[in-house]
């Protein structure tokens, strides 16, 4: 094989391996409605003073996938609502994200 075939072989793997460690390394995908939904409830039952129908567990998780947080912070709420890994530049969006989430929520079952 030609010494420059070589080459482009070898980067051409070099490449593929860059990429594919890139999408195992976090490229994370935008949470289902179903897995956010099921993190809400989760929540809420562990918590004596919250009372959230399915209905409004669903209507957040919607309004949540909705807004502008990345797919990374989305992920990290569908994980584990009440202690999520999130993006640090978005960690002060969370809170006021999920009180406009519950707002707008509110009576929707």
């Amino acid at each position: 094989m030609p010494p420059l075939t070589r080459r482009l072989r070898g980067r051409t793997r070099a490449i593929g391996g860059i990429v594919a460690l890139l999408v195992l390394a976090g490229c994370a995908n935008r949470p289902t409605t179903d897995d956010l939904t099921n993190s809400i409830i989760l929540a809420a039952e562990a918590d004596p003073t919250v009372t959230l129908t399915a209905e409004q567990a669903r209507c957040m998780a919607d309004w949540l996938i909705n807004s502008d947080l990345s797919d990374t912070t989305l992920d990290g709420l569908a994980a584990n609502f009440d202690e999520p890994e999130v993006l640090s530049a978005e960690v002060n969006r969370i809170e006021p994200a999920v009180a406009d989430a519950a707002a707008s929520c509110i009576g929707a079952g």
